[in-house]
């Protein structure tokens, strides 16, 4: 009789573990279509917004040139920074508890 018992909190302890090491929900695949849709329109305005600064960059003579240059400057480390926003962002989606690592 004790072994019949046995086995039932052996199937329940096995079940606990099991449910306990579950990973979290992967995102939908929609959900990803969806911010990769936002993450290419965000890449484009930054491209559109780097072009007129290098375009007014080209046109500008002396100090103004400067000026010109230190934007450009500051808008490609912004945007440098933002794409390791995205980056890391996503690869903590893909595989949580490895992220930032």
């Amino acid at each position: 009789m004790a072994k019949y018992l046995l086995l039932p909190a052996v199937l329940l302890s096995g079940a606990l573990a099991a449910s306990q090491t579950t990973p979290p929900p992967q995102p939908r695949m929609s959900d990803m279509m969806q911010q990769h849709q936002q993450m290419m329109a965000e890449l484009k305005a930054s491209d559109q917004r780097l072009d007129e600064l290098v375009r007014t960059m080209n046109a500008a003579k002396g100090d103004a040139k400067i000026a010109a240059m230190e934007q450009v400057i500051t808008e490609l480390v912004h945007q440098q920074e933002a794409v390791h926003g995205h980056m890391g962002m996503m690869m903590g989606q893909m595989s949580p508890g490895t992220a930032g690592k």
